[in-house]
């Protein structure tokens, strides 16, 4: 029993270090409003953010809606440097649904692409 106790604990160790990636494809989000916004989902279950369909950066605001998002670098607790996706005022639309003012507006806010 003694011999099979530390391979066990590695084998701990070893399945808890595999992060599982996420859904594959395109999700349809229904906005609180009750607009359909088609997301993607990218990362793991350590690090993911949410992307339109055509790539735009997404995060959700205090309401619950998709709006567009730029990254925001902080520092973490051992002083290492993370990112994190930072909401804006606009609430997010699909590709075919943007306006040519919002389109401009994404162009002018330097919305990241994936």
């Amino acid at each position: 029993m003694k011999r099979f106790f530390p391979f066990f604990v590695l084998l701990q160790i070893v399945i808890s270090a595999q992060a599982v990636p996420a859904h594959p494809g395109i999700i349809d989000y229904i906005q609180p409003n009750g607009d359909t916004l088609q997301v993607r989902l990218i990362g793991d279950e350590r690090f993911h953010f949410y992307t339109t369909a055509d790539g735009l950066l997404l995060q959700k605001n205090e309401k619950g809606f998709f709006c567009y998002a730029v990254w925001q670098e902080y520092s973490g607790k051992k002083g290492e440097t993370k990112r994190k996706a930072v909401a804006l005022k606009r609430k997010a639309h699909n590709e075919v649904d943007r306006s040519r003012c919002e389109n401009k507006w994404i162009i002018r806010k330097q919305i990241p692409k994936r």
